[in-house]
């Protein structure tokens, strides 16, 4: 028997169930659907809150997540919402379980950091891979602050990569990136924004070439 993910620990004991979508989701849905596309993936969809939107605005929106739990409680959603979309059970630290160009865009908030550079990069060159030429990326993680340093609620890993060292993600490794430094994973886009919202969370919207 496979063993839990962390994630999945985490949906099991605090299922984080968001009911609003983020705005930036909600003006990603529409900048999809003002282009005339019509398919799009949200990677570590949790509670299913940025499916359910795009579903509901007409696209064949898909969830990917590595936790069960979370993948439940969006399917649930969808049926009390009389909706359908495809979920899927895997782990975007791995090859994406998807054909390439399989979609017009792909969505991620505060997700794809979740990991050490490399495996970042990886999920980067995953993301590339299965949106079309022409498709749309919306991605959100943290910022990193000039201040940032190992103390002991958070240990360094590799450089710019730490780990907390209590709660819920516990030893789960945290890469912080620059917006200038995240823009250049996705050497084959082209930017639409970029951008560091409260300080705090950097937002990419770009276009694949």
């Amino acid at each position: 028997m496979t063993e839990p993910t962390q994630w999945e620990m985490i949906f099991r004991n605090d299922p984080h169930f968001f009911l609003e979508p983020l705005p930036q989701a909600v003006r990603f849905t529409e900048h999809l659907l003002e282009r005339d596309l019509s398919s799009a993936l949200d990677i570590g969809c949790g509670g299913g809150r940025h499916v359910i939107h795009m579903t509901k605005h007409g696209l064949r929106a898909a969830g990917l997540d590595n936790a069960p739990t979370a993948l439940r409680m969006t399917r649930e959603w969808l049926d009390q919402e009389k909706l359908d979309a495809r979920l899927v059970l895997s782990d975007m630290r791995v090859s994406l379980p998807f054909a390439d160009n399989s979609f017009d865009g792909v969505l991620s908030t505060q997700v794809i950091h979740h990991a050490l550079l490399a495996t970042v990069i990886g999920t980067a060159r995953e993301i590339e891979r299965i949106v079309r030429p022409q498709g749309m990326i919306l991605l959100s993680i943290p910022a990193r602050s000039p201040s940032m340093t190992e103390t002991a609620e958070h240990i360094l890993l590799e450089p710019n990569t730490y780990a907390p060292t209590g709660g819920e993600e516990k030893g789960l490794p945290h890469h912080f990136f620059s917006p200038e430094e995240f823009r250049d994973i996705f050497p084959n886009f082209d930017v639409l924004d970029l951008r560091v919202e409260d300080g705090r969370v950097i937002i990419l919207e770009a276009i694949k070439k």
